[in-house]
């Protein structure tokens, strides 16, 4: 009877922690998704928070403005996958309570089969209770061995009595802790559920208000289209500068590679000379020199920067600390003019006032210069990479200076509307140059 008693509870034990070691990581990645589900949620509501500002410093200077129509529409967004969010937490939370009830019907099943196992124990040591019968048992041993045997077999049976008095109670107390955990996951259930309907309430309500701006904006079309027009040639301007600062340099390139080229050829002219009376005077014939590639060979420096450049893609900074992006790369329709299509060669970042403009990586500052109305304008190079930032009322730098990653470049400029900062990056190969899009480069947040 002590025998299949110690057997069942030493089953009982290894089911016990088997259970449990299988069960820690799945409670153990649950934490960790709950973790990161809150993290994200607080990211979401710092945009959120950002963009309130934005709007609301905006509607001092402005009673509408297509800005704040986009940053309603970007904090929609953000309110949509702040939503999300709170769903995927309430589906983990839903998983975790799952886990957790049948973790404590799993204990006290286990709980109630110790007891018992327990119990039998308990009360088949009251039968033998006297220390005269377990001298006895050990007297009646056939040899020492045996009653050796016998004695180690009396301690360990005292010790699993021990043992599983000791396993009852962290059951016990495992199955309360589990219950309060419980108590607390219904709790915060509840608590997102509540966030998830005043979510969507506000997201409602964030339509309703650009709806409302949108009505305003159409009620000034004949400004808006005035505006666009200036837009669409203050970046014509900026193209075309960029543009002729890239052939400027192209063709600087193509001098000094002619300049090596010439150099070369000298070279292998009196290589030939030399080697032409070489042969006059022993009879051999005489080697044409090769000819010079075609091709801009790029200097090890310019490789060297691209390489860093490039390795860096999708883990660059924002050139403003702080700020929303409010038009993207590429065509799209204009937020609030019909049958308007807008092409941008770059993103806008809508910011704070004097903000500061600060540089993506490291480079060269190669070129500054002023488009009227819209501010100076400042290309950084790095490599055969250069980037471009439009719209600043104030400037650091100059031309040559080499400037570091988060360099303060300028500050931004009101453009009437809003403070917006224009930014661009243009991959330059041996013919001309290709805008990239910055969305592709920069970190997400």
């Amino acid at each position: 009877m002590k025998k299949v008693s110690l057997i069942k509870f030493l089953r009982t034990l290894v089911v016990s922690a088997f259970l449990m070691l299988i069960m820690a990581p799945a409670i153990h990645m649950l934490a960790q998704n709950k973790k990161d589900l809150q993290k994200q949620r607080d990211d979401i509501n710092d945009k959120i928070e950002l963009t309130k500002k934005l709007i609301k410093e905006s509607e001092k200077q402005q009673k509408s403005t297509t800005a704040q129509l986009q940053m309603l529409s970007e904090q929609i967004a953000f309110r949509e996958e702040l939503l999300n969010s709170i769903e995927g937490d309430i589906k983990n939370i839903e998983g975790e309570i799952g886990t957790k009830e049948q973790d404590v019907k799993s204990l006290t099943t286990q709980l109630m089969d110790m007891k018992k196992e327990y119990g039998k124990m308990i009360y088949n040591g009251y039968r033998n209770r006297s220390s005269y019968s377990r001298m006895m048992y050990l007297f009646a041993s056939d040899d020492f061995n045996q009653a050796y045997k016998r004695f180690k077999m009396i301690q360990r049976y005292a010790m699993v009595r021990k043992k599983q008095a000791d396993q009852i109670t962290s059951t016990q107390i495992e199955i309360k802790n589990n219950i309060e955990r419980l108590e607390a996951d219904r709790r915060q259930k509840e608590e997102l559920a509540n966030k998830k309907v005043k979510e969507k309430d506000q997201i409602a309500e964030n339509k309703t208000e650009q709806q409302k701006k949108l009505t305003s904006l159409k009620g000034e079309e004949q400004k808006l289209r005035d505006q666009q027009k200036k837009q669409k040639a203050d970046r014509d301007k900026l193209t075309a500068k960029i543009q002729e600062a890239i052939a400027q340099e192209l063709e600087a390139e193509r001098k000094k590679a002619e300049e090596a080229r010439k150099k070369a050829a000298a070279a292998a002219n009196a290589t030939a000379s030399t080697s032409t009376s070489t042969t006059a005077k022993t009879g051999g014939s005489t080697a044409k020199p090769a000819a010079a590639p075609k091709t801009l060979e790029l200097a090890p420096e310019v490789k060297l920067a691209n390489t860093n450049f490039e390795s860096n893609k999708g883990d660059l900074p924002w050139p403003v600390s702080a700020g929303l992006i409010t038009s993207r790369f590429g065509r799209q329709p204009h937020p609030s003019l019909t049958g308007i299509e807008v092409n941008n060669n770059g993103i806008d970042f809508t910011t704070e006032k004097d903000a500061s403009v600060l540089a993506i990586y490291a480079g060269t500052v190669t070129s500054i210069f002023n488009i009227p109305g819209a501010g100076q304008n400042i290309i950084v190079t790095h490599g055969t990479y250069k980037t471009v930032y439009s719209g600043l009322a104030s400037v650091s730098v100059k031309v040559g200076d080499k400037v570091s990653l988060k360099q303060k470049l300028g500050t931004v400029l009101y453009d009437g509307e809003e403070y917006t900062l224009h930014f661009e990056i243009w991959k330059v190969n041996s013919e001309a140059g290709t805008a990239q899009n910055p969305e592709g480069w920069i970190k997400r947040k």
